[in-house]
């Protein structure tokens, strides 16, 4: 039976269900299917799809406005938004874009001192952190509707991460607590309902009194990622700690030649330094299969973990010598890249897929020498002259923007790709937040969603 045979409803429930990026392509290339996918009732379910909008960090929906617009003109909010409203600091002077602001008010009665405070992925949610001489407290804030939803008391140091999938209602909080007396660091896991601010305890491990600490660097469902902090011990000379919170099993990483580490669910991204020339950066994914063979229990006693880390009795295992899912060395017109800051968020236009910003500088290749500076260069060299500089000069600050996209349901390899490369003349140009939060004035914190404005009609309901 050909798939155009099923009925509208059919149809229409099914395209529903499906990614804009597809929806696009069915209409492109299904002359039969293209009056459905321009339909305004699919539009419209695409533009209020909370994963389409936590990707963009959208503000809630006007749905009254929405439903008063035109397929063409659902179409054109869905450009707006994934355009974006461009870079904070150009957007003033930019007579071309347009920006519209939506702000939201957290009254902070009940907190004497200014939190710290984080916006988290979605940027409806907020985690606000508050220190005293004895104490730790977080916090995690509703925006839209200024609600306090979880907070939680913790004694001694404590920092922690927070794992929010897009769309999604449920927060896990990845605590580290380090106690001096008695000297102990401690890993916990908390689900939190956002919708009922009801949470419970999942996880909960003590490292020994060898350990210096653990500074988590993330959560993604059933996954840890921390840096095992330990006494006279270099930064680069530290393991990286992988636990499967879930399973109590973990695997030791070795930080040699790694830079980033972060996880995304399914894979660890990471990026290293090649140890052969040209010493480039390079980008790579790795599946959380390839430690299928290296998972071991966490041991009921912790300090008998941390005194495996401290001997280093335990095998640490090196990213770049198992078998990566996909890599890219960072490079653009065939220069290095020299990586600063890499982050990841979901692509809203292609269900499943991610975007990947690693923000750096570009080596330019040396420009010609003229035959008296090659003599001059000859000569320094004979009699030993120092050299001036090291390296060739950098470009300006630039951000390469990858797609990737992991195997799919049907077995389809996954892909990484570069989608974008941009230079900047300054570094804050190459960051284009669609959510701040300006300095506030008084006992309260502001949220303000930027949007880019078109025609009126769109920019009202978007």
């Amino acid at each position: 039976m050909p798939f155009e045979a099923l009925g509208e409803d059919v149809l229409l429930k099914i395209l529903c269900s499906c990614d804009i990026f597809t929806v696009l392509a069915v209409s492109a290339i299904n002359k039969g299917l293209r009056h459905i996918a321009l339909s305004k009732q699919l539009w419209l379910s695409l533009v209020l799809d909370t994963r389409f909008r936590d990707a963009l960090d959208l503000p809630p929906p006007d749905c009254e406005k929405l439903e008063c617009l035109s397929p063409e003109e659902l179409i054109a909010v869905v450009k707006n938004a994934v355009t974006g409203p461009g870079s904070l600091w150009d957007s003033p002077h930019d007579a071309s874009c347009s920006v519209t602001m939506t702000s939201f008010q957290i009254p902070l009665n009940e907190m004497e001192d200014s939190p710290d405070t984080r916006r988290l992925p979605g940027a409806r949610y907020l985690l606000l952190h508050t220190t005293s001489a004895t104490q730790h407290t977080f916090y995690l804030y509703d925006v839209w509707s200024a609600r306090r939803v979880w907070y939680r008391l913790m004694q001694g140091y404590t920092v922690c991460e927070v794992d929010l999938a897009p769309g999604g209602a449920i927060a896990r909080v990845f605590l580290v607590q380090k106690v001096d007396h008695p000297n102990t660091c401690t890993l916990q896991v908390e689900e939190v309902d956002l919708m009922t601010g009801a949470s419970h305890k999942l996880f909960n491990f003590s490292l020994g009194s060898i350990v210096f600490g653990v500074a988590p660097c993330a959560i993604v469902g059933d996954f840890l990622l921390g840096t095992v902090l330990q006494p006279h011990r270099h930064y680069n000379d530290t393991e990286l700690l992988l636990i499967n919170w879930h399973a109590s099993t973990f695997v030791s990483l070795s930080r040699d030649y790694l830079f980033q580490a972060q996880l995304i669910p399914g894979y660890i991204l990471t990026t290293y330094l090649e140890t052969s020339p040209r010493y480039a950066h390079v980008l790579a994914l790795t599946a959380l299969e390839a430690f299928s063979d290296r998972w071991q229990p966490l041991p009921d006693d912790g300090a008998g973990l941390a005194a495996q880390l401290e001997t280093r009795l335990l095998s640490t295992t090196r990213i770049n010598s198992l078998n990566i899912t996909t890599q890219e060395r960072l490079q653009y017109s065939g220069w290095p890249i020299d990586s600063e800051l890499v982050s990841v968020t979901p692509d809203p236009l292609c269900s499943g897929a991610y975007n990947i910003f690693v923000s750096g500088y570009e080596y330019p290749p040396p420009r010609p020498t003229t035959l008296m500076e090659r003599i001059r260069n000859r000569i320094s060299s004979m009699v030993s002259f120092p050299r001036r500089g090291g390296r060739r000069p950098m470009e300006d600050h630039a951000v390469w923007c990858y797609q990737f996209t992991p195997v799919s349901a049907a077995g389809e390899g996954c892909t990484l790709r570069l989608v974008s490369a941009r230079r900047v003349s300054d570094w804050r140009q190459a960051h284009c937040p669609r959510a701040i939060i300006p300095l506030s004035q008084g006992n309260s914190i502001n949220v303000v969603y930027r949007e880019r404005k078109r025609t009126s009609a769109v920019a009202d309901a978007a």
